[in-house]
């Protein structure tokens, strides 16, 4: 009697869950594309992937804070926790720090860049639900980080908290199929670069740089397919464009080409396709 009871009574709780919170899981890989550029607009390295070059995985968590109804729509808050991590291969053409005769210039030097990626957001949303359609908008904290080993001797870290703001909307397009768009804009507080350089005979660079000014802009298309009450499969396409402008200048003493008139991070770009799909739990 009890074997039979036991599993109705939990398939019943499954059945009568009320779906408040969302958990969300998978994979992503990306298109890098990063550009560094002196103050003449000249181009001084850069570094590319194909797609799955890079790749990682992403979770969000959606926890359900409160419920209402105002003008015949459904408001519902929730408190959102996402992060990624993703790492893998760039190609590099850059030049060398001091010109010669055989690399005076970029692109003369090419090799491959190893990275790390990690983002983590905490996120306060309010969801406006009406004839199956939906609009959102969001605000919070997050975390940036970059690993870049150039080579065995030269590694830089590039991290930042960040403010942030998004809007976005879904809509229905088949049965229970639903289409977004997504808007989003991040503003760093004090973005920093580490730089961690053995420059043999030059001598050694060890030091952080403050970063100018860095912001991101993201344009996404999220995607959703009902399997099974409480489970979806998930994707999404999303282009991002961060700008990092230059940085303080740092007199060197134990690095050569830092010693005299000083060294610099310079302005940069980062024109990104990134790639999600997984699966979301409703609960």
């Amino acid at each position: 009697m009890y074997k039979i009871l036991i599993p109705a009574l939990l398939v019943g709780s499954i059945e009568a869950a009320s779906h408040d919170n969302k958990l969300e899981l998978g994979v992503k890989s990306s298109f890098y594309n990063y550009t560094e550029r002196d103050d003449q607009d000249k181009i001084l390295d850069t570094e590319e992937s194909e797609l799955f070059d890079i790749g990682g995985v992403y979770g969000s968590y959606e926890h359900k804070l409160n419920e209402s109804i105002q003008d015949n729509k459904n408001i519902v808050y929730y408190l959102n926790v996402k992060g990624s991590f993703a790492a893998g291969d760039t190609d590099y053409k850059g030049a060398l720090l001091q010109p010669t005769p055989a690399c005076p210039g970029y692109p003369c030097l090419k090799s491959t860049t190893y990275n790390q990626y990690l983002d983590l957001e905490v996120n306060l949303k309010r969801v406006s639900e009406h004839n199956n359609k939906t609009t959102y908008i969001s605000a919070g904290l997050g975390y940036h980080y970059w690993l870049r080993e150039l080579n065995s001797n030269q590694e830089e870290i590039y991290s930042w908290a960040y403010a942030q703001i998004s809007a976005g909307a879904t809509t229905q397009i088949y049965q229970d199929w639903t289409i977004g768009l997504d808007l989003t804009a991040q503003l760093a507080i004090d973005p920093t670069m580490e730089a961690d350089f053995n420059g043999g005979s030059n001598g050694n660079l060890d030091e952080t740089f403050d970063l100018g000014t860095t912001y991101t802009y993201k344009v996404a298309v999220p995607f959703n397919l009902p399997l099974e009450d409480g489970l979806s499969f998930v994707a999404k396409a999303e282009y991002e464009f961060t700008k990092i402008n230059k940085s303080n200048v740092i007199i060197s003493p134990t690095f050569i080409p830092c010693s005299v008139n000083g060294c610099y991070e310079p302005d940069s770009q980062q024109k990104n396709w990134h790639f999600y799909a997984g699966v979301q739990l409703d609960f």
